[in-house]
């Protein structure tokens, strides 16, 4: 119960602060690295079972890419690309994400490697 009010609370602050813009001393990067956390986590992972069984609406299609020019480069996790995927689906206005796949090809001819994470972002009204 705590966690859904949570997420409520996170959610409507949100939604009421979309507007407004945070201004710091601290440089863009700690501004963005915070917005973009307040947004990971207003966003809950889903199964598709789930989603249709809370009846959640579509909000659209989110997808996360990775270029690894250099092999020196270090790969983001799976979980950082998730993030990414999270931080987006609210940016649509969803609460929701259901995770598809990431797939990795190594034959690109600009990548030694290239990752793809793909997934659906949802609005669950609760």
């Amino acid at each position: 119960m705590k966690i859904i009010l949570f997420t409520i609370t996170i959610t409507l602050i949100l939604a009421g602060c979309s507007s407004m813009e945070f201004n710091s001393n601290a440089g863009t990067y700690v501004t963005n690295k915070v917005e973009n956390n307040l947004r990971k986590n207003a966003v809950k992972s889903y199964t598709n079972y789930e989603v249709w069984e809370l009846g959640a609406s579509q909000v659209g299609y989110v997808e996360a890419n990775y270029c690894q020019v250099d092999l020196r480069d270090r790969k983001p996790s799976n979980d950082a690309l998730i993030s990414s995927l999270k931080i987006k689906a609210q940016r649509l206005g969803g609460n929701g994400l259901v995770f598809d796949a990431c797939t990795v090809n190594n034959s690109t001819a600009s990548c030694h490697s290239f990752t793809h994470c793909r997934g659906m972002a949802y609005l669950v009204t609760y």
